[in-house]
């Protein structure tokens, strides 16, 4: 078991918990900022599926990014969290949603950090790259008049 702590990020987004949860699953590849994190780079897409997340370059290559472990539509979603890297070296992600009035509070946890080789130095990095992932998140949650893509 690690040392390092589990990172807890929060946020509020403007939508009922099955619309937050249909937007961070569904919507993943709308929000997610692929040209500045992914294997890939600009031009790739990132979806939720057949139990994986998985990123395509526009050349058809593609990574899996993590395996779903948890599916509870409305209430979490939790996977092996690996992207660019082997599935034996890979992390864990739980995000849950919780209705907080008219708003959902969405409440990421990123742990096993032994899975690396510097883990305080990749704690700290997802440290800071979750916020700016969940900015990005909370502003498309925003807009649940979008059309949700098929799955």
């Amino acid at each position: 078991m690690s040392v390092i702590p589990p990172i807890h990020r929060e946020v509020l987004v403007d939508a009922d918990p099955a619309t937050a949860f249909e937007v961070f699953t569904s919507r993943i590849g709308q929000w997610w900022p692929l040209a500045e994190l992914s294997v890939y780079g600009a031009g790739a897409t990132v979806a939720f599926a057949g139990g994986q997340i998985v990123e395509r370059a526009a050349d058809g290559r593609e990574a899996v990014w993590g395996t779903v472990t948890r599916w509870e539509p409305a209430a979490a979603v939790a996977f092996s969290w690996h992207p660019g890297r082997s599935p034996d070296r890979a992390s864990r992600v739980e995000v849950t949603f919780t209705a907080a009035g008219p708003q959902t509070l969405v409440t990421l946890s990123h742990a096993g950090w032994e899975a690396f080789d510097d883990p305080a130095a990749a704690s700290a990095e997802y440290g800071s790259g979750w916020p700016m992932v969940l900015a990005r998140y909370r502003d498309e949650a925003a807009q649940p008049d979008q059309a949700l893509p098929f799955r």
